[in-house]
């Protein structure tokens, strides 16, 4: 059984009468004494702990050298036995008995003196009436009463009369403190008439069987007492005179707290052991000092074998190791165990029963002896097999959603190039034919078709922001603004739209607003304008009114409100729960009545999420509605206007005429491999420069050879072609220019809309870049910016 817990042994030490102690040798400094000594000499328990020699104040003065003279002696004697009297803290006189013994270890080093000391005071009365029997007697009678009464066990003496009946003569102090009988009304009594029948009838029959023994014999027994029902454990010892058996001697020891510990500690195990065999662990111990490991049942039920799993070599436990982990797992072992941790866990590969192998963890306690020497290792097993399978599916589930979403945003660059090419070629040829001699009615129906191409434009843009917001890919770019000129040419934009429609549209900016704070204009204006466009949309009278204003300011961080009114349609309380969702609006009718995407509230909202904020609405249907937000801005002393920040798009198409150039006489090759992008770039060049020469090449590796041939002024590159892209091509030009100090200008056309495009053509070595479709003003003033500075 193991040891009880110090709790159990404090409580046990505090109930018993002796006083135990131990104290440093030879200084005598005492390292512990029970508390029973507070019982004793009527000091605290503190008086013997921390006053050095405390204990030698209370021996009487006359019986001093008789302690002295003991200790003296004890390094020789090894042990000592004396007795001797003691002046309590109310000076009373108790005369006591002590006995202790040295402490050695195993090189016979003294470790310390331990010793107990018991009250022999009731014998006095003993030593009064043999006062006058010879010294020899005396001492006999007085040493035996010490032995009975002195002793913890509870002790009693039986008569075995000729008869065989068996009567009770004495019992000691204990018996009468833990069964609450007493001398008086215990002794000439027979078993029968103490405890009745049944029960009397059980004791001398234990009786009997100690004289047919004719050897002591022990036993376990219940006995209700006065005191309480306890459990014994009880020793008989028959005693023979002038050879015949004449008295039986009890003695009995109370294991009442012991079984209830055997007891509580039999079902922790037996519970622990249950815990254990349902759960997926198995649990090991190592015995490091002789290479040896003792396996649970599950354990060895998993990795085992048809040996006993008691006393296994540590070699069978390596065995099981994973080849591609027994390296690392023996040298992770040598670390740990050169190393002063006390737990650990660590995961490997490991054999099973069957032959295939599994993944477990295991979690390690190293248990050391007094002097710190590692002796054992326990700890237990967790199959993790099942884990790593759910781990190996959800890993291939996200590498499937990562190309399932890399797949929707390379389809949504893709689809934007195939769209933005035949727009190219609408738009442009849509351009030039306005600046035509043609009829009013014909110059009206291509207004038409070029505001029908600037509308599916701006449709593909609104899907390429949801693509790159969805796949993360959009990032925000700081930049110190006017705030008010910002908002205020926003809301420009937005007049005509809101006149046409007989709607009053008001700017309300608070006069206390701060002017120039960081943020990302492009980002706040195309939120605005998401806004402002929707208020125009759904309201059919009345106004929209945008309002920007300070909330709150702590240093140089404001919070600023921004918020879009109008009295239009409104939102139903059923449709508001999925007005931010992707490609919804509140109703479907809406879609054919006002048309659009169902994404513009979506990358409104979004953005606004991407500057750290939230888009908020309130709505009453058939009454209007106020969409809202606040941003955290830092507060500026300076910053750029909008005219430096934007290059406003014309909505309606230039038709003014193009007056021609014909002093730029310059060769210029156009890269491009689809035929009608060729057609309208070189229309759109000529109306304007009729005197330059124009080569094409269908592909990179054509452009190569082109500018091997004759280099020209300057290069239009398109970015995707067969054979060879513009990216390459336009590197092997690099290569082959000599003179890396005057370069030639190449002009990336592409209808790929994502920034990523335009900077990796920069960093090809491209020296511009415009996207399609394309605007003949944009086109003219690239070609005059590089042309009029001549090669780089």
């Amino acid at each position: 059984m193991q040891p009880p817990p110090p709790s159990l042994e404090m409580q046990i030490l505090s109930e018993m009468e002796e006083v135990v102690f131990s104290a440093s040798f030879p200084e005598l400094e005492i390292i512990y004494v029970s508390p029973s000594v507070e019982m004793l000499s009527g000091y605290p328990i503190e008086f013997f702990k921390h006053e050095l020699g405390a204990w030698r104040k209370m021996i009487h003065s006359d019986d001093l050298h008789i302690v002295e003279h003991a200790l003296s002696s004890l390094k020789e004697t090894n042990k000592f036995r004396i007795r001797y009297r003691i002046q309590t803290k109310d000076n009373q006189i108790k005369f006591v008995q002590s006995q202790g013994r040295l402490i050695r270890n195993e090189s016979g080093e003294i470790l310390r003196f331990d010793g107990v000391v018991t009250d022999i005071s009731e014998l006095l009365s003993v030593q009064d009436f043999i006062k006058n029997e010879s010294t020899g007697i005396k001492q006999l009678l007085l040493e035996n009463n010490i032995l009975f009464n002195g002793s913890q066990d509870s002790m009693f003496l039986v008569e075995v009369m000729e008869n065989r009946d068996f009567v009770i003569r004495r019992i000691n102090t204990a018996y009468e403190k833990a069964t609450g009988l007493t001398q008086s009304n215990i002794q000439g009594k027979t078993p029968i008439d103490l405890l009745g029948e049944p029960l009397g009838s059980s004791v001398i029959q234990n009786f009997r069987n100690a004289l047919r023994a004719k050897t002591t014999i022990s036993y376990e027994e219940s006995i209700p007492m006065p005191a309480g029902t306890k459990i014994w454990t009880t020793a008989l010892t028959p005693i023979e005179v002038d050879g015949k058996v004449k008295f039986i001697v009890g003695s009995s020891k109370d294991i009442t707290e012991q079984k209830r510990i055997e007891t509580a500690l039999k079902e922790s195990n037996e519970r622990y052991a249950l815990i254990l065999e349902v759960s997926s662990d198995g649990w090991f111990d190592w015995d490091l000092v002789n290479d040896t490991v003792i396996y649970s049942r599950r354990w060895w039920l998993e990795f085992g074998n048809d040996e006993k799993s008691d006393n296994v070599p540590i070699s069978y436990w390596k065995s099981l190791v994973h080849p591609d982990d027994s390296e690392w797992v023996s040298e992770f072992l040598e670390n740990i165990l050169s190393s002063q941790r006390e737990t650990f866990e660590f995961s490997f590969q490991m054999k099973k029963r069957k032959g295939n192998y599994a993944h477990v963890v295991s979690r390690c306690y190293i248990q050391r002896d007094s002097s710190g020497k590692k002796i054992r290792m326990v700890g237990s097993n967790s199959d993790l097999t099942e884990i790593k399978k759910i781990e190996s599916t959800l890993r291939k589930a996200k590498e499937m959603a990562e190309a399932a979403n890399l797949a929707k945003g390379n389809f949504l660059a893709n689809m934007s190039h195939e769209i933005r090419t035949p727009l190219n070629g609408i738009i442009g040829f849509t351009e030039l034919l306005l600046h035509a001699s043609l009829t009013d009615e014909q110059k009206e129906y291509l207004r038409s078709i070029y505001i029908s191409g600037k509308s599916l434009l701006s449709l593909v843009n609104q899907i390429l922001d949801f693509s790159k917001i969805d796949s993360g890919k959009m990032d925000l770019e700081l930049i110190s603004t006017d705030l008010i000129d910002l908002v205020q040419s926003t809301v420009d934009l937005f007049q005509i739209s809101a006149a046409s429609q007989a709607i009053h549209l008001k700017l309300k900016l608070d006069p206390e607003l701060p002017r120039f704070v960081s943020l990302d204009p492009l980002r706040v204006r195309q939120v605005l304008s998401n806004l402002i466009g929707n208020a125009i949309k759904f309201t059919h009278e009345g106004k929209v009114e945008v309002s920007v204003k300070p909330i709150k300011q702590t240093g140089e961080i404001v919070d600023i409100e921004f918020s879009v009114s109008d009295t239009g349609i409104g939102i139903d309380i059923s449709s508001q729960t999925k007005l931010f969702d992707s490609f919804s609006q509140a109703d479907s009718s809406i879609t054919r009545k006002y048309g659009g995407t169902g994404l513009g509230l979506t990358i409104t909202s979004e953005l606004i999420h991407k500057m750290d904020s939230h888009l908020r609405f309130e709505s009453e249907l058939g009454k209007g509605s106020k969409f809202y937000f606040v941003l955290s801005l830092q507060v500026n002393s300076s910053g750029s206007v909008s005219s430096n920040l934007f290059e406003e798009k014309q909505i309606t198409p230039d038709e003014t005429a193009i007056i021609e150039n014909n002093q730029i006489q310059n060769d210029i090759l156009i890269v491009e491999d689809n035929d009608l992008n060729k057609r309208l770039l070189s229309k759109m060049l000529l109306k304007r420069y009729p005197n330059i020469q124009l080569r094409y090449a269908v592909d990179g590796a054509d452009a190569i050879n082109q500018f091997k041939q004759k280099i020209p002024d300057l290069i239009f590159m398109d970015l995707q072609m067969p054979v060879m892209d513009g990216y390459t091509a336009t590197m092997e030009i690099r290569n082959l220019e000599k003179d890396k100090d005057k370069k030639t200008p190449i002009i990336a056309l592409t209808a790929g809309a994502f920034f990523s495009v335009k900077d990796t053509a920069m960093e090809s070595g491209m020296n511009d870049f415009l996207t399609k479709p394309l605007s003949s003003a944009d086109l003219y003033k690239t070609l005059e910016k590089w042309l009029s500075s001549g090669r780089m």
